[in-house]
């Protein structure tokens, strides 16, 4: 729930619209529920920088848990790139990090 609450003051910050903000609140929810189902001991890292001009805001949750749990990780990033396509989303399996970039448009 923090992490939700989080992700969504620093996307209006940063001056994300509305839809942007639910679709990035559903994803890290996602992402969340996920690690207490599977009973990850996960960390989540939020941080908001500018890319290229355009207002960015980088989600990363770490858990080592991840690294056994490889063909869960894949669906779940399948699942997140369903609900936001223009989302960059990076898995490091090996180290058990998983990392989603939200630009804000132009």
């Amino acid at each position: 729930m923090l992490v939700r609450q989080n992700v969504r003051q620093m996307a209006r910050k940063a001056g994300f619209c509305l839809t942007s903000q639910a679709r990035m609140t559903a994803v890290v929810s996602e992402i969340a529920r996920a690690a207490l189902e599977r009973r990850w001991n996960a960390d989540f890292t939020l941080r908001l920088f500018s890319h290229r001009g355009k207002s960015t805001l980088e989600v990363t949750c770490h858990s080592r848990d991840m690294q056994r749990d490889g063909e869960y990780v894949a669906h779940l990033r399948h699942e997140v790139e369903g609900l936001v396509g223009n989302t960059e989303t990076t898995i490091q399996h090996y180290t058990g990090q998983l990392t989603l970039r939200f630009c804000a448009q132009s």
